[in-house]
């Protein structure tokens, strides 16, 4: 096949992926772990077959992002109820509130978005880790440690009413709006990935509220939607449908990409 022709088929099957995802999930009753590999994880495999040099890299910076963002957001969120994974397969989560497989659809979600966005539409750096990384995994090592203290001495601080509100404008909305208004060229790439991954998101909501893989049992929401007779969060498609994607190739570009 030339260029054109798997470029073609590159889309067919992105398009494809996650259909199945939503037929397969729905048919077998899958649960939140296996539904995830199936959104996320197929897609991730494909592009990671096709953009090979990438692969270390975009792992890399997944599991450095995804560790310490899963620990503090979950933790805060779910204290919050602003989501609820219902069931896990693991017998434990971590303080006794995050399921082990945030961890491992974090990891996924962040991964198929940076290569996602590295095969289709950047040609940045191949490099492991950019030396800027420092400054990134500095902060996030003294967010740990800071949240480890507080959740020792004084966990009562770790309550935070509207949490989903906070942490997205914090983490996602302030990082994209920041690195966007420093480097505004960016912004349709952003666009055409956050476009895909937008689709993505909502199908797995939807798919993910038909077989109670998650719910919404708080009620510090600025207000909800109704689609097909599910409710969620005005948050979700604001923040997790579309900043999430923004945010996350912003901290990748600024921080280990060449910002072009």
């Amino acid at each position: 096949m030339n260029k054109k022709e798997l470029k073609r088929l590159d889309i067919i099957l992105l398009i494809l992926f996650p259909l199945l995802a939503v037929i397969i999930s729905l048919a077998i009753k899958a649960n939140f772990l296996t539904s995830a590999l199936l959104f996320y994880g197929v897609p991730a495999i494909w592009l990671s077959y096709r953009t090979k040099h990438m692969i270390k890299k975009t792992a890399l910076f997944s599991i450095i992002l995804t560790v310490p963002f899963t620990i503090v957001i979950d933790y805060i969120a779910t204290i919050d109820k602003a989501w609820t994974v219902i069931v896990s397969i693991f017998p434990y989560r971590l303080f006794g509130v995050i399921p082990i497989e945030d961890f491992i659809f974090g990891f996924i979600f962040v991964y198929s978005i940076i290569i996602f966005y590295e095969h289709f539409l950047d040609k940045g750096k191949h490099k492991l880790i950019d030396k800027r990384m420092k400054y990134f995994i500095m902060p996030l090592i003294l967010m740990l440690i800071v949240f480890f203290f507080v959740l020792i001495t004084t966990p009562e601080i770790l309550v935070i009413k509207y949490a989903y509100l906070w942490l997205g404008i914090i983490f996602l909305l302030i990082p994209t709006v920041t690195f966007l208004s420093f480097f505004p060229r960016l912004l349709s790439k952003y666009a055409k990935t956050a476009v895909y991954f937008f689709i993505i998101a909502f199908l797995f909501e939807l798919t993910a509220l038909q077989l109670n893989q998650w719910t919404f049992e708080g009620v510090h929401f600025i207000g909800w939607f109704e689609v097909l007779g599910h409710r969620f969060p005005i948050e979700e498609p604001i923040f997790y449908f579309t900043l999430c994607t923004t945010a996350i190739l912003s901290y990748f570009e600024f921080f280990d990409d060449d910002r072009k």
